[in-house]
């Protein structure tokens, strides 16, 4: 890889290094004074460091690959639990772990193979002849060491490494030391549940990426431009067959003005850091629209993510002191996997909104098997059972038995209950039957575009 140094001089000094990609550093002192790294260090776009002696040796150890018409591999392992060894054990103890496991690594490898220290929580390992499937071998040789490691002395007790791999094939899929060190990082931040990844693997989902960030700038000028709007579904009591309040759903308008649902963004915008803005804008929406609307009651999804949020909470609970009057006409909806994703914040969370004043209904109730403890710490309002249990509802005698146990549950909680996408008269029959509170779906009204609570001449907002 070709080196960029400052203009005549070989070495630079950390008082005038500047940060920018390819540029030589030498930092003031090693973040690890046990295991001290190299003091030159390379640093890559998006602010990584890595030993100048190490990617010289890459470097050096690709084109030797490549004149020998030979195989190889780059590695990375990071050690995704390093910070909580360190604050358990302390600096010393997690130093012991490194340099021990680097040493189990070293074992297994080849003559000729390398492991380094890279950064506080990776190594670097480069194999000078290893094809792919020994290289996949390798790989979980490596993960078996580490999930088998740890040490019983009478100093020490014992570890429990969380470690992620990633590789890459040399020269097939990288030729030089900047492409290996890029892919391999790609590789390994791509672990989700997986403990091996090779960057073959990454490159099924480009196209997937690509398309991500491109809905993600699509959702986000939508949401510069103010192109985001309320739909509204009618929710209906059951003893009534009233309209008890209404769902407010986040709706787009396109370019030539056709509003479809916002919905299978969701995902989009909570990946690329979108979904605090457009929770937030929600929010204030809905809040806006109670206070023109005196009459009616509003209910709105939140995000898994807003609901470990605090400042979301702080700026709902500023909106509400301004006009308390309208908290007991709003209703936050959560996602039953919330729950199951930390239920001591979403506890926090739900008590937190119904301080406020408001309620708190549990959505997609039945699809993440809530425990009974759960739900009792929970405290909800009310719950909305599942739609993929209402759907079919009328044919599926094991639909109707779990939908009257779901039922029975939450009712001997004395927690309300909602049914969703309720959409034929014979599943409205037999929820009715069965003692659902309130009921939501296409057979009572489809979310419709425009306010339909308003009489010609009222506030019609935006």
């Amino acid at each position: 890889m070709q080196m960029h140094e400052e203009p005549h001089s070989k070495s630079t000094h950390a008082s005038t290094a500047r940060a920018r990609p390819g540029v030589v550093v030498s930092p003031e002192r090693s973040l690890v004074p046990d295991l001290e790294l190299p003091k030159a260090l390379i640093r890559y776009p998006g602010g990584d460091f890595y030993p100048m002696e190490f990617v010289e040796l890459l470097e050096k150890s690709i084109q030797t690959i490549i004149n020998e018409h030979a195989t190889g591999s780059l590695m990375l392992v990071t050690i995704s639990n390093l910070a909580m060894i360190i604050n358990a054990y302390g600096h010393d103890t997690s130093e012991i772990v490194i340099h021990d496991l680097m040493k189990a690594i070293q074992s297994l490898l080849s003559p000729g193979d390398t492991v380094q220290r890279l950064q506080r929580d990776q190594i670097g390992i480069i194999l000078c002849n290893s094809a792919p499937d020994q290289t996949v071998i390798m790989a979980r040789r490596i993960n078996a060491t580490i999930q088998n490691f740890g040490r019983d002395s009478l100093s020490m007790v014992a570890l429990y490494i969380i470690g992620t791999i990633g590789s890459v094939v040399l020269p097939a899929e990288a030729s030089s030391a900047h492409d290996a060190l890029d892919k391999a990082y790609i590789a390994v931040n791509g672990m989700q549940t997986v403990a091996h990844r090779t960057f073959d693997m990454t490159r099924a989902e480009a196209d997937q990426c690509r398309q991500q960030m491109g809905l993600a700038n699509y959702l986000f000028k939508a949401y510069k431009e103010k192109r985001l709007r309320l739909a509204y579904q009618p929710i209906i009591e059951s003893k009534t067959g009233k309209i008890s309040h209404y769902e407010a759903l986040l709706r787009l308008v396109n370019a030539s003005g056709k509003i479809s649902s916002a919905g299978p963004l969701i995902p989009v915008a909570e990946k690329m850091g979108l979904i605090d803005d457009i929770d937030t804008m929600v929010m204030e929406m809905v809040i806006d629209e109670l206070r023109h609307a005196p009459d009616i009651v509003l209910a709105f999804n939140v995000s898994n993510m807003t609901t470990e949020n605090p400042i979301w909470l702080e700026h709902m609970g500023r909106l509400l002191r301004e006009t308390p009057e309208i908290a007991p006409r709003l209703i936050v909806e959560i996602t039953e996997t919330a729950v199951l994703r930390d239920l001591r914040n979403t506890a926090f969370f739900v008590a937190s909104i119904q301080s406020m004043g408001c309620q708190v209904a549990l959505d997609d109730f039945g699809s993440g098997y809530t425990s009974f403890r759960q739900l009792k710490a929970l405290s909800v309002d009310m719950v909305k059972i599942d739609g993929v249990f209402i759907k079919d509802l009328a044919h599926s005698a094991d639909n109707q038995f779990f939908v009257k146990t779901l039922l029975d549950f939450a009712q001997g909680f004395g927690l309300q209950t909602i049914a969703e996408f309720v959409e034929t008269g014979e599943a409205t029959k037999i929820l009715m039957e069965m003692g659902v509170d309130f009921m939501q779906g296409y057979y009572f009204g489809k979310p419709a575009n425009h306010r339909t609570w308003l009489n010609e001449g009222e506030y019609s907002g935006e």
